[in-house]
């Protein structure tokens, strides 16, 4: 199969690569431009956004997260995936905690290698936590998996590269090619 026929799935997982993106090189990016040139020229027949919206509680924040939905689904063959936020208290301080992303995206990862929806996949994310989804998509179904970091050495997971296709690293050249 010439790489050109190759089917790509991206998988990204939104708080992290936000924060990431933010952190390293202080911009927001275009998230179409972001994978169509990480895909190169391979179709893309997918691309999954993991994020858990942030709810009426924060008005201005809201209404940003909303705009922000609002562009990703003019993407073609974005789906966003939500998680939940849920609200917990320490010392008197209320603070949200995300949950179902991460479960959601591993799940998706491995479900679509077993589906053959992919031939190659794309994993945003620097959190170590997808390593067991990463090995199941490359071993049990012979797919090839790239971890695509975003970040200094500290923030970069060990366990993700040592189990991916290869690691793709994002640096200040890419970033300028796709920032908004």
């Amino acid at each position: 199969m010439s790489s050109k026929n190759k089917k790509i799935a991206i998988y990204i997982d939104g708080s992290n690569f936000y924060f990431s993106v933010k952190k390293t090189f202080q911009c927001k990016v275009d998230i179409e431009k972001f994978c169509k040139k990480l895909a190169k020229e391979k179709e893309i027949v997918k691309i999954n956004y993991y994020i858990s919206p942030v709810g009426e509680s924060n008005p201005q924040m809201y209404v940003e997260q909303q705009k922000f939905f609002e562009k990703l689904k003019k993407i073609k063959n974005l789906k966003v995936v939500f998680g939940r936020l849920e609200k917990r208290k320490r010392d008197g301080n209320v603070y949200y905690v995300e949950k179902a992303t991460d479960v959601n995206l591993a799940l998706d990862l491995a479900l679509d290698a077993q589906a053959d929806v992919y031939d190659e996949a794309y994993l945003i994310s620097n959190d170590g936590d997808f390593s067991e989804a990463v090995k199941a998509a490359i071993k049990r179904f012979n797919k090839k998996l790239f971890y695509v970091a975003i970040g200094n050495r500290s923030s970069i997971s060990y366990h993700l590269k040592k189990v991916a296709t290869a690691t793709i690293k994002v640096d200040q050249v890419f970033i300028s090619e796709v920032k908004i």
